[in-house]
Formats: structure tokens, sequence, C-alpha cells
């Protein structure tokens, strides 16, 4: 399933090249842009889903929310479950289920890239607050409380 975020991902950034809505923009803005792009989509396909659902089901609006952002992140308590049992219903499921899991996963790679950056910030702080503090001209520097 990563694999699959990964090319939805690659599939994001390549539609917004041809659009030309990464023209001009800075590399930073065009990876914000596809974030808002991603988040969207994601967003797009529990909304549908959780519609779906509330008139499939005859279940509330947050009711269907609820189920599917439980089911799109595999958690699955159990507390909510389908009622149909025919054919279609368990296909448009089943597509849905696969299509919610991809669009999280692409949201979710999407967000590894930040958290990347804010780790490699956090240690290159880091890293000059020790040298800077500790290791000044090869003689450890007493630290201030």
């Amino acid at each position: 399933l990563a694999v699959y975020a990964q090319h939805t991902a690659n599939l994001i950034r390549w539609i917004m090249k041809k659009l030309g809505l990464t023209n001009g923009l800075e590399d930073e803005q065009t990876e914000k842009m596809q974030q808002l792009i991603t988040a969207a989509f994601c967003l797009t396909v529990i909304l549908t889903f959780s519609g779906y659902l509330t008139y499939k089901e005859k279940w509330s609006y947050s009711d269907s929310v609820y189920f599917t952002f439980i089911s799109f992140t595999t958690i699955g308590f159990g507390d909510l479950y389908p009622s149909s049992n025919t054919t279609d219903f368990h296909i448009i499921f089943i597509c849905f289920l696969i299509l919610g899991l991809i669009s999280l996963g692409t949201v979710i790679e999407a967000q590894t890239t930040n958290f990347g950056k804010l780790l490699h910030t956090i240690s290159s702080s880091c890293d000059c607050l020790c040298k800077n503090r500790c290791f000044g001209m090869g003689e450890r520097v007493p630290v201030d409380d």
C-alpha cells in the first residue's frame, strides 16, 4: 500500500506540473501545494464515502464519517458495521476502502517529508548549540544555568 501511496503522490506532482500549477513557485511552495491537494483528495474520499454510507445504511452523517475514518486507518473497533449484504455494496465498499487507504497513505507520505525536515532542523540546532557551548576551541566551556 505504501508503494501505491508513493505512486499517487508522484501522480499528483505530475498533474500539478502538467497543469502549470508549479510554474514560478519555489520547491517549498510546490510541496505545500501538493500537501494541500493531497489532503483535499483524502478528505473528498472520506466525505464521499461517508455520504454513500449515510444514504445506504441510514446512518447519521457523523457516524458515517467516524466509520469511514476508523476503516481507512484500519483501526476497526467493530462498534459500527454495515448491514447491507448486496454484491454491489461490497464492491463499492472494497473500492472505497482501497482508495481511502491509498489516499490516507499519500497524506502520511507527504507529511513524512515535513517530519524529516523538522528532525534535521532540530538535529542541526542541537549540534550547533553543543559545539558552541561545550567544545569552544577544544576546551570545555562551563555552561550557564
